[in-house]
């Protein structure tokens, strides 16, 4: 899986919505544009998708990768898999993966208790309203080492 570095990922929640799927020829994310549903047309967003473990090895040995680096990486990405005729099993995890709430766009919705991840963590706010919204912090002993307000 590949995602940004401001995107929260839940991993249990992740794996348990990757279990029932096909385990070959499996790419899976968020589909671009928001408004889409279908994963067959355009690509999965930059949040973070996920791709099986052949498409990973077809990838490090295709040539299709080496002629096309440039533009959007997650938008190139898609290309490759589509020129590629790889990704037969496409999976949309809309509406569990998607952006912060705040500001609201057709991207967003609140935190909710089903979400896989939580794209646009821009700022330390956002990380701990996000982690605190989770319950991810709360057994967590003091550390000297850092200081969170």
């Amino acid at each position: 899986m590949k995602a940004d570095d401001d995107t929260y990922i839940r991993l249990e929640s992740l794996v348990a919505s990757l279990r029932p799927l096909p385990r070959e020829d499996l790419y899976y994310g968020y589909v671009i544009p928001c408004p889409s549903m279908d994963p067959f047309v355009h690509y999965m967003s930059g949040m973070g998708y996920l791709v099986s473990w052949d498409i990973a090895v077809w990838l490090k040995d295709s040539e299709i990768p080496k002629k096309h680096l440039e533009g959007p990486e997650d938008k190139v990405f898609g290309d490759w898999i589509r020129e590629g005729r790889r990704g037969k099993n496409r999976f949309n995890a809309k509406w569990s993966m998607y952006n912060f709430p705040e500001p609201p766009t057709r991207c967003t919705h609140e935190l909710w208790p089903d979400t896989i991840a939580v794209h646009l963590l821009k700022n330390q706010e956002k990380w701990i309203r996000t982690l605190n919204y989770f319950n991810v912090t709360s057994n967590l002993k003091p550390s000297k080492l850092y200081h969170i307000p």
